[in-house]
């Protein structure tokens, strides 16, 4: 009699081991789905993980209101669930930027970082003033040319607002020296390598392309404080000429 009960006993426990074993996958499974679930939840969802603010910075001549405007970032919406790229495209739109970066900042923060665009030359265009940076952009307009930083010069292309030839001028510009560049009054370019500088006092530099201008750089200000010539050409700058004129 004990023995049957005992075997009884046994195979008992031996089929609660095979339910078990048949049913811990699916309870695993539905645990997991679960966690799973709700981390779905609170990331997609949930206001807990929501855009609170956005936070900006590097704005120097825009302010910090210009650039939320432009990024015209949901609050409210979950950080998830926002679109970085397009929240990038339309605050790299804003002409005065250089260079955007956008990222989630958890729990509940959009950080934006831009990098604007610097004043290198100042050109007239369509009764206007525009700003131009190093890359050639146009980037700030206004109607007054005192509205714009004065100690910069002026630049005159052929063909206004080619971004070709504002490309080459900006090269050429970008590589003057300080000491140069206080004496440049405009840039003018009639084409890609005819590009001409006018300095205080009348005196005329024939750069020709922007190829080379750190070196025609080097050798117009040897140039300038040797001779006393109206006319310089660095556009072969190991064959400089200069002449005074008649």
């Amino acid at each position: 009699m004990s023995t049957s009960v005992t075997s009884d006993s046994r195979f008992s426990r031996r089929q609660r081991r095979r339910r078990t074993r048949t049913w811990r996958p699916w309870i695993i499974a539905t645990l997991l789905f679960g966690l799973l679930a709700g981390i779905a939840w609170l990331l997609t969802v949930s206001s807990y993980l929501a855009a609170e603010k956005t936070d900006v910075a590097g704005e120097r001549q825009l302010s910090e209101r210009d650039v939320l405007a432009a990024a015209d970032v949901a609050l409210g919406t979950p950080l998830l669930r926002l679109n970085l790229d397009e929240i990038h495209d339309r605050v790299a739109a804003v002409p005065e930027v250089a260079a955007v970066a956008v990222h989630r900042s958890w729990p509940n923060t959009v950080r934006i970082s831009i990098t604007e665009r610097e004043a290198l030359a100042v050109m007239r265009d369509d009764g206007g003033w525009w700003a131009m940076d190093k890359e050639g952009v146009l980037f700030r307009e206004s109607t007054d040319r005192t509205e714009l930083p004065l100690d910069l010069p002026s630049v005159e292309v052929a063909m206004n607002g080619d971004p070709d030839i504002l490309s080459e001028v900006a090269v050429v510009v970008d590589a003057l020296p300080p000491a140069l560049i206080a004496k440049v009054d405009s840039v003018t370019a009639r084409s890609l390598d005819s590009i001409t500088l006018q300095l205080e006092g009348a005196r005329e530099v024939m750069w020709g392309s922007s190829a080379d201008s750190q070196r025609k750089a080097q050798v117009i200000n040897l140039l300038l404080a040797q001779s006393r010539a109206d006319i310089f050409d660095v556009s072969v700058p190991q064959q400089p000429t200069s002449r005074a004129v008649e």
